[in-house]
Formats: structure tokens, sequence, C-alpha cells
């Protein structure tokens, strides 16, 4: 599969220019995606998906230091999931009168499930398949309106329970075919 173009068609001008500008002042062996970008990675060959905002983990903040002097961040507390009790960094990039919006969470990449691929010509590293399916089927009961109380938003829970039947409807397809095969 020749993922350079199959990138430049899917991903958005504004995106593109975004990861560009990552690419261009940030080490790559010095982050990973996360998030939407990671999906993204891990499901364009079964599915047409785009990419909205950049959801990136660093260990050092050191490592962001030029990202940060050219278009700054806000510090932020994340309360979104419950092991995300800590600070982002949020910054937003903006092309063609457009706004990319970029979030930077420290992580402890042996905590996550990191795995390299191409992405716009670039080898990056990002949270794999296994790692990323399992945390949208984990957040599903956790996003629930039972779960959540007050603090219940649907976009949320849809969100990962989409992103969560992407990703289980390809392990059924295949486990499906390896059964297939074998009774064949």
């Amino acid at each position: 599969m020749d993922y350079l173009k199959k990138d430049n068609l899917a991903i958005y001008e504004e995106q593109k220019a975004t990861f560009q500008f990552i690419f261009d002042h940030v080490n790559l062996s010095k982050i990973a995606f996360v998030g939407g970008v990671a999906d993204y990675i891990n499901l364009r060959d079964y599915y047409k998906m785009p990419v909205h905002d950049l959801d990136i983990i660093y260990q050092n903040e050191d490592d962001l230091k030029e990202i940060i002097n050219k278009i700054g961040v806000k510090r932020h507390l994340c309360s979104f999931y419950k092991f995300d009790q800590m600070q982002v960094l949020v910054a937003d990039f903006f092309i063609n009168n457009k706004r990319v919006h970029i979030d930077f969470f420290k992580r402890n990449y042996i905590r996550e499930g990191i795995t390299t691929s191409y992405l716009l010509g670039h080898q990056v590293k990002h949270s794999s398949f296994e790692s990323m399916q399992k945390f949208h089927n984990a957040h599903v009961s956790m996003l629930t309106s039972d779960a959540l109380g007050e603090k219940y938003e649907w976009k949320r829970l849809y969100k990962h329970s989409k992103k969560a039947s992407l990703y289980n409807m390809i392990c059924y397809q295949k486990e499906k075919l390896t059964k297939d095969l074998s009774h064949a």
C-alpha cells in the first residue's frame, strides 16, 4: 500500500500543514501520536476516516521547546478520562484561516502500546491497533450516563463506541476468515 498517496488524499490540507509543522520542529523519536491520529493510522487500510485534531504524547517537555516557542501553549488540567488527571499542553495551529487543535499529553511510553508506521512519508510512533482498541472498548462503560451522571456527554460516548466498533469489526472479520479457512 502506498501510504503517502493515501495520506495525501485522505488528510485535509490544514492538518497536513500542521503535521509538517510538527515534523519540522520536533524530533519524531521523542513523541507518539495517540487519539484520532492513531485511529487513522491503525484503521486507514479498512475505513475512510478524517483527522481533525492532533493528540501527541511526550516524555520530556524540553523536546517540545521549539513548538512551544513558535506557537505557544496553554496549560490545562485534563479530566476527560479517569487516568488522565494531569496537565495537558494545548496549542492551536492556524493555517488558511482555520484552526487545528493540538493536545500534548505527558506520558510514559512503557505504559502505552506503541508501534511505528509511516504518515505523510515520515516514520512516526503511535498507539498500536491493540492499544487503541482496548482504550476505546474500556471507555464505553466509563462514559455512560449511569457512570457519569451530570458529567455525561453523549458525544464522547458516541465517539468511543463508534471507534470501538470499527476496531472490533476488523477483529471479527479476521477471526471469521481464519475460521472459514481452517474449515475449507
